[in-house]
């Protein structure tokens, strides 16, 4: 769990405010703390905005077998969810059947987590391309009103990224779904999004068989 999961599930009664706001997490709803707290929770998990270094960890073990623990894990291409992609198509993941893929969530915007995000993601498909294996690697926005098709295509031009990756956004139901079953955790502060970081890769049938988060994504995680 990380430490933004961990504050909103153990966090204490917030303090009274003159005045009163939300945030929302998911489909619940938190009381707005004061700014001085909720930039305190931020440094501390490293999520405030910000550039920040581009720390990549260890290598992933990208020769061992990629496959989920339990055949009965839900499949990734079971869901109901269409996206956009860079170029103003459709797509769904099961597009991608038969071969592993690698996601992630990010935003366009973002300064903090998402770079680190990508930095690692580059590292992984660089690991996947040393090995002579082939995946897909999707990357969707968390912010599909803003991260157009056109906004997309700008950001992967101007980032650098391969030409393969896809950049998909979609509506705002199906990408609440994705991040929580990418296991990201988000909380919209207004103008900003706070969220942690996290790579899950699929199997070839759409099953969740690992994952890599923490502050550098180098922990290796088998699901």
């Amino acid at each position: 769990m990380s430490v933004l999961a961990a504050w909103i599930n153990l966090r204490p009664a917030p303090m009274k405010m003159k005045r009163a706001g939300n945030l929302r997490f998911g489909s619940a709803e938190l009381t707005l703390l004061p700014r001085g707290l909720l930039t305190l929770l931020l440094s501390s998990t490293a999520l405030a905005p910000g550039c920040a270094p581009a720390t990549t960890g260890p290598a992933l073990d990208v020769r061992a077998p990629i496959v989920a623990a339990s055949p009965n894990a839900p499949s990734l291409f079971a869901q109901p969810w269409t996206w956009t992609d860079e170029g103003g198509q459709p797509v769904t993941f099961a597009r991608w059947r038969g071969q592993p893929l690698v996601v992630t969530a990010m935003f366009t915007q973002c300064k903090a987590t998402c770079p680190r995000t990508l930095a690692k993601l580059r590292r992984v498909y660089e690991d996947f391309q040393h090995a002579g294996r082939d995946a897909q690697f999707l990357v969707v926005t968390l912010d599909p009103a803003n991260d157009t098709p056109q906004a997309l295509t700008k950001f992967k031009a101007t980032s650098g990224l391969p030409a393969s990756w896809h950049l998909l956004s979609g509506r705002l139901a199906d990408t609440r779904g994705l991040r929580d079953l990418l296991g990201i955790h988000v909380v919209d502060d207004g103008p900003h999004l706070l969220h942690d970081g996290r790579i899950v890769i699929f199997d070839g049938e759409g099953r969740a068989a690992r994952a890599l988060e923490g502050w550098g994504l180098d922990q290796e995680v088998k699901l």
